[in-house]
């Protein structure tokens, strides 16, 4: 038997290199043709993409295994699996693997749900806009397949270009992301097919292609988020996607995009959201310090290496509180959120406490905790935070929070008055509290990091916290949260195993994983998950009880002073003194609102046309973030993409277009209502400071 096999196989080899033999003849009489086309493209890519031309232009393929079928199409030898790209009629194959993606699509989804109990204008018309969708849907035939005109695709894989020259030909597509990892098939595809056209086609106004070529898989989706912010985040979950082929590279980055998709439709952040920070921001600036950067050079290594434990208010913290009473005075011990007042009735007190949410209620919970404990704890938040926070504790300072409309002030504003301090935008600090504590890590240079009850998930709905937190008592749920009714998502478990994670917690990870891999890049950089729930890629795993500090005590009171007189300064004196309604600009504010109520067409009947106005319109917010009025750029974009999103997902969910056009149009006139109503709100600014309600008092075990 073994023989037979072997003489299969060594006649399917001969054969093989026969076929390859008469291949390599065809494309040599091709020669003249094939260079013709190489050369042509080449000179398109050099006038329109000139980067890639450059990366191009003297590259050497690795595949040496080119033929041409007999059919004329290119085909290529692939060594890594052992076979070849295609069959022996690759348009064929081509059209075959497309008109099945074009019949069953392969998209991206978000389903955005009525919230009940939220006072927030832009939750009224967001739900106002979902039952105006329930109202508009009744007799709608649902789309079945890709519609002829999409707004976003990604390719993951181009080979030779085949399956997206015959794509582009069935469908026209209004955003292009292209990958392709493997930079011999991408060489070669300038032999096979006329990217001329293609360019030419997307070198137009509203119409936009982005390659992603020769890199890493999980580079991909970074990269791909840096391109998003301008073409709109409100097509991202209407996106169609399309596998060119299998490989290890394209699987991977498949595989990441999906992991990672909830940064792309989530905290995208709204009009009332925006205005709460600014009224807080501004009020809170006379009461504590700002962060900014001078360098690290005044930080002693000494100060660097001093271990610092997270400690997030997950059930695992409960498998660590030996370990942090042991060593706690020979780390830095940095409490987020609710965690405080777990500790509180642990009897251990934290050095530094960080919170981020805006709310009220983020500063009830230390109604429960008497003024000595808070007394020498360093409070750090960001700009946003209710101005009540400050109050609590001795010491306190707060960075910047990234696409707030309340930073983009304070730092136009300071920049207009002369003041050219480096204020610290900490990035990577949403959507959670620990998110934010691995900021302060970053800024303030600290190589050696411990996440302590950060679970980013959980094995059992009932069990979501430490059994000693405020969200239990005797056991039980106070009902102050509930993770009974909510959806949730399976990952990897640090130790094995599957954990349960909603999409806040999921978000958080992926937020937490990105600034590791930044921080990663640092010199004796190490860190360490000692939680038995969601596992953080770049975080190596560790057993509680393999924890070994062997670090000596820490003069705390001399470090936090150290730091504080390093990386935080007196916030602007220009700002002191300044209204919320007079840094705003009201009245350029009113012409922008004005602006974007204008533009649907009546005589619309298309898709392509709507997607094309609310591009326009993002554009026209967009350029806002190069201006002084930034801020304005920060009030709108939230809002704008969940509308916008609304509208293009009610589109793209039905079979006739042009009844589908004309029915959005009732979505797009509660937006405007929206919008009619923001001026208003903000000649109101300094008075959006969050009220809070009795909720945490009345169910918090604090």
């Amino acid at each position: 038997m073994q023989s037979e096999k072997q003489a299969t196989n060594i006649e399917h080899a001969e054969n093989f290199l026969e076929s390859f033999r008469v291949g390599v003849a065809r494309l040599r009489e091709k020669d003249h043709e094939l260079s013709d086309r190489y050369i042509k493209n080449m000179t398109m890519f050099s006038e329109v993409m000139p980067h890639i031309y450059e990366e191009l232009k003297d590259y050497k393929p690795k595949k040496r295994y080119v033929y041409m079928e007999e059919v004329g199409d290119m085909n290529i030898y692939r060594e890594d699996i052992g076979a070849s790209l295609f069959s022996t009629s690759p348009r064929s194959q081509a059209k075959e693997k497309v008109d099945h993606a074009l019949a069953y699509p392969a998209k991206t989804l978000l389903n955005l749900e009525r919230s009940e109990g939220n006072q927030s204008r832009h939750v009224f018309y967001s739900n106002k806009m979902l039952d105006e969708i329930e109202r508009q849907r009744e007799g709608m035939e649902k789309q079945q397949g890709w519609p002829q005109f999409v707004g976003a695709t990604i390719v993951f894989g181009i080979e030779l270009g085949y399956q997206l020259e015959l794509l582009l030909e069935q469908r026209e597509i209004k955003h292009l992301y292209l990958y392709e990892s493997d930079l011999d098939f991408f060489h070669y595809s300038l032999y096979a097919i006329d990217w001329e056209r293609i360019l030419e086609y997307f070198n137009r106004d509203g119409r936009t292609v982005h390659f992603f070529l020769g890199i890493q898989p999980e580079e991909f989706t970074d990269t791909y988020l840096l391109q998003l912010q301008e073409n709109g985040y409100f097509l991202a979950p209407e996106t169609y996607l399309f596998i060119g082929y299998n490989s290890p590279e394209n699987n991977q980055a498949f595989d990441y995009f999906k992991k990672h998709y909830s940064r792309q439709v989530m905290g995208w952040g709204f009009f009332d959201d925006a205005l709460i920070g600014i009224a807080q921001g501004l009020r809170s600036l006379p009461k504590t310090k700002l962060a900014h950067f001078q360098g690290r050079e005044a930080i002693p290594k000494s100060v660097s290496n001093i271990p610092v434990f997270i400690l997030g208010n997950g059930p695992s913290l409960d498998q660590s509180i030996e370990l942090i009473q042991s060593v706690r005075h020979q780390v830095l011990l940095i409490s987020c959120g609710s965690t405080i007042n777990t500790l509180h009735k642990l009897g251990i007190v934290p050095d530094l406490h960080v919170d981020i949410e805006r709310m009220k209620q983020t500063v009830d919970k230390f109604l429960f905790l008497d003024k000595d404990y808070l007394k020498g704890i360093w409070g750090l938040t960001v700009d946003v935070m209710h101005p009540e926070f400050f109050d609590y504790f001795e010491r306190t300072g707060m960075g910047l929070k990234p696409g707030e409309a309340v930073t983009s002030l304070i730092l136009s504003h300071a920049r207009n008055h002369g003041d050219q301090k480096n204020y610290v935008q900490l990035n990577f600090c949403n959507p959670v509290v620990a998110n934010l504590a691995l900021s302060y890590v970053h800024l303030f240079g600290f190589n050696n990091v411990y996440f302590v009850g950060v679970d980013n998930g959980f094995k059992d709905k009932s069990v979501h916290h430490s059994k000693h937190s405020g969200y239990y008592k005797d056991g039980k749920e106070t009902g102050f949260q509930s993770f009974q009714e909510v959806k949730l998502v399976e990952r990897e478990g640090n130790f094995g195993g599957t954990v349960y994670a909603t999409g806040m917690m999921d978000t958080s990870r992926v937020q937490l994983e990105s600034l590791i891999r930044l921080l990663k890049k640092r010199r004796n950089f190490e860190s360490y998950n000692l939680s038995d729930v969601a596992k953080i890629e770049g975080v190596t795993p560790l057993q509680v009880d393999d924890v070994l500090i062997t670090d000596p005590e820490v003069d705390k009171t001399q470090v936090i002073n150290l730091l504080e007189e390093v990386f935080f300064t007196e916030p602007p004196d220009c700002l002191l003194s300044e209204t919320a309604e007079s840094l705003i600009s009201v009245e350029d504010f009113t012409k922008m609102s004005h602006e974007l109520q204008q533009g649907w067409d009546e005589d619309f009947t298309t898709r392509e046309q709507v997607c094309d106005f609310l591009w326009s319109h993002h554009r026209h917010i967009f350029f806002l973030k190069g201006s002084v009025h930034r801020h304005i750029h920060d009030l709108l974009l939230g809002s704008f993409t969940y509308s916008s999103f609304l509208i293009v997902q009610f589109l793209f969910a039905y079979k006739d277009e042009q009844e589908t056009v004309k029915r959005a149009k009732y979505l797009f006139e509660s937006w405007c209502e929206f919008l009619q109503e923001m001026p208003s709100m903000l000649q109101q600014a300094s008075e959006y400071v969050d009220q809070g309600n009795d909720h945490l008092i009345t169910h918090y075990n604090g």
